[in-house]
């Protein structure tokens, strides 16, 4: 990604999802789409250009699709427009925000440690899971999606030996706002325990 010539603009903010010099992207602070050139009174600099979000370190980083490709766009849309729209998604938004970062930095470490050998496993977890996702995204089979995404993010989790996340550490989370979820970060100030 090359968002350093928009660094003062949206293109180098921290809620914004860049998408190219000439593509609008996501404004997570805005919920909005935005050219990377724009500007305005919220921008936050980037902790830096690796991504937390681990479908994008797989998909993009890995396997060398851009941040812009189809499989992207499409979940990226699924997200903003379904799950991000009705409550019942608010748990699968959380723990995405919570593990994605982890499962982010997991797998760019098996990465480096396997080289080739990961890359056919990555490629045919792509096979396996996104696209068949994107598919049924596709053919507006909601449920079927979820479910499929559900499966993705167990098996990632039971690789790494990720725990499920408890209902202790959910409430924490008291005040996240799914309506900006799925990006791989909290969107929201943890509650502290008393």
């Amino acid at each position: 990604m090359s968002y350093v010539a928009y660094e003062t603009q949206c293109g180098g903010c921290k809620y914004y999802d860049f998408q190219g010099d000439h593509s609008k992207g996501y404004c997570s602070w805005y919920r909005s789409y935005y050219y990377p050139g724009d500007s305005c009174s919220h921008q936050e600099a980037r902790e830096s250009s690796t991504s937390t979000c681990y479908l994008t370190t797989i998909i993009c980083e890995l396997l060398g699709y851009p941040d812009d490709c189809y499989a992207l766009a499409t979940l990226r849309n699924f997200r903003d427009q379904v799950m991000q729209k009705e409550e019942k998604y608010r748990l699968l938004l959380l723990e995405y925000d919570v593990v994605g970062p982890q499962l982010a930095s997991m797998i760019r470490k098996s990465s480096q440690e396997s080289g080739n050998d990961f890359q056919d496993c990555l490629q045919q977890f792509y096979q396996q899971f996104i696209v068949s996702t994107v598919s049924l995204v596709e053919q507006h089979q909601v449920e079927e999606a979820v479910s499929q995404y559900k499966k993705m993010i167990q098996v990632l989790k039971e690789y790494y030996g990720i725990a499920e996340i408890t209902e202790k550490e959910l409430s924490n989370y008291q005040n996240y706002d799914f309506h900006q979820g799925g990006h791989g970060k909290i969107k929201c100030k943890m509650v502290k325990d008393s």
